[in-house]
C-alpha cells in the first residue's frame, strides 16, 4: 500500500512538473491580479503594486515555460 500510494505521489508531481506547471503559473498570475482588481480601495498602494508584480511576474513565467 505505502508502494502505491509513493508511486501516485511521484507520478502525480512527475506530471504536474512537465504539464501542468506553466497552466498553473499562468492561472495563479490572473488570478492574482483579479483579485487586486477587487481590493483597490481597501489596500495600501505599495502592496497593491507589489501584488500586481507577482501576478506579472507568475504570468510571464509561465508564458516563458510554454514557449520552451
Amino acid at each position: 500500500m505505502a508502494r502505491a500510494i509513493k508511486n501516485l505521489i511521484v507520478s502525480f508531481f512527475t506530471v504536474f512538473f512537465t504539464k501542468w506547471l506553466e497552466d498553473f503559473l499562468i492561472f495563479a498570475g490572473l488570478s492574482t491580479v483579479v483579485i487586486n482588481t477587487y481590493l483597490l480601495t481597501t489596500i495600501d498602494i505599495n502592496i497593491l503594486i507589489g501584488n500586481y508584480l507577482v501576478g506579472a511576474i507568475l504570468i510571464l513565467a509561465g508564458i516563458a515555460i510554454a514557449r520552451k
